[in-house]
């Protein structure tokens, strides 16, 4: 009996170890998930740190900047910004450019006012002498000799009413020789199959007829009627006369001709600028 007593309390106290170290086992698994817990901490604050350190790093860059757009501008007295340009001489302040003054590319060109029609012509004459080949003359009313003071050679508008008649006259013939002759000859009143005085009329008629309106309508083609109109100053369809120098010509050059104007003696120079 006394051997299987002992037999049963050996039992106990192995299955009392085992149970032991059971319990005893899981605390490592514990120690080792904290110290991961803590690496991974360290490691998210390392990272913060960085982060932080970097945008310290930025900061000065971005001051730095603001300091150089406030040494680019200047305020002006009425709250304007001026530009300073630096250059060899040093800083200059560039004044803004006033609301009403023109801008580069945006002369149309200068034109000069008289108050009588034999001042525009000599003036016109001295133009037509000059360096400048694009300029036109204005006035209320047509004076005569303006086109040779001007240099000015003969129109070619004749020319077209001298077509447009030549193709009324062609049409005419080719009409009526065309029927009355080779399409369909009659012979009316004994008269011969091609009575030509019968057809003068028509030939007449439709040559005054084309030549008068092809040349009404290319006329006012070239004269530019159906455009939009350039005025330059409404008082010039009244009592003013003005010379015109376009800023298309080769030669143009604001000071230049300002100073040629000023040479012909006129009443007032005025800078045409684009939307004027």
């Amino acid at each position: 009996m006394s051997e299987d007593k002992e037999l049963e309390l050996a039992e106990e106290k192995t299955s009392e170890d085992t149970s032991t170290e059971e319990e005893s086992s899981p605390e490592p698994l514990e120690e080792e998930s904290a110290s991961k817990e803590t690496e991974e901490e360290s490691d998210s604050s390392e990272d913060e740190a960085s982060k932080e350190e970097d945008s310290d790093d930025d900061e000065p860059e971005d001051s730095d900047e603001d300091d150089e757009d406030s040494d680019d501008e200047v305020p002006g007295a009425d709250g304007e910004v001026e530009v300073v340009a630096a250059g060899d001489d040093g800083d200059s302040v560039v004044p803004p450019v006033e609301p009403g003054a023109p801008g580069p590319g945006e002369i149309k060109g200068l034109a000069a006012f008289f108050d009588l029609p034999d001042d525009l012509m000599l003036a016109a004459a001295h133009t037509r002498d000059s360096e400048y080949d694009d300029f036109e003359a204005f006035s209320p009313f047509p004076i005569h000799g303006m086109d040779d003071a001007m240099g000015l050679g003969r129109s070619w508008i004749p020319w077209v009413t001298f077509g447009a008649g030549t193709a009324g006259l062609i049409t005419a013939n080719a009409l009526q020789f065309g029927t009355m002759t080779f399409d369909w000859p009659m012979i009316i009143g004994g008269k011969p199959y091609a009575p030509w005085p019968a057809f003068v009329p028509i030939m007449f008629e439709l040559t005054v007829l084309l030549a008068g309106v092809i040349t009404a309508v290319v006329m006012l083609i070239a004269a530019g009627c159906f455009k939009k109109p350039f005025i330059i100053d409404k008082e010039i369809t009244q009592d003013r006369f003005a010379i015109w120098i376009s800023a298309e010509d080769e030669s143009f050059d604001v000071d230049e001709v300002r100073e040629f104007l000023e040479s012909l003696d006129p009443v007032e120079i005025r800078t045409i600028t684009r939307g004027a």
